[in-house]
């Protein structure tokens, strides 16, 4: 004799929530290409932060006293050249590295898609 099933194992049968949810929102699986790719740009995004963060702590920044002072020109121009060009050349080049990408990230934003 077989057991007839309760209300809610019928519910379930009849309407699985997985795949009704999964029909409204319209999900797929993604591919292992899809997932290796947006793994790879995650690894690269993180090695671009660490490199960052490390630049940014490993730095020792010097305080307004420690700054070259020069009384004919107020705004120090010469002497915060002097310093960015010789004590800070590897937080600059960093910086411009991230400025450079956060053009190129705007850029691509701003472009759009193709249609």
């Amino acid at each position: 004799m077989s057991e007839r099933p309760t209300i809610w194992k019928s519910f379930v049968h009849q309407f699985n929530p997985k795949r009704q949810i999964s029909k409204l929102l319209d999900l797929k699986a993604p591919s292992i290409e899809t997932i290796l790719r947006t793994m790879t740009r995650l690894i690269i995004a993180g090695l671009f932060l660490a490199v960052v963060l490390v630049s940014l702590y490993g730095t020792g920044w010097p305080a307004l006293e420690q700054l070259p002072q020069n009384v004919a020109d107020q705004s120090n121009i010469k002497g915060l050249g002097t310093l960015i060009f010789t004590d800070f050349v590897v937080p600059f080049e960093i910086l411009s590295i991230v400025l450079l990408s956060s053009l190129m990230g705007a850029i691509y934003l701003a472009k759009g898609d193709d249609n």
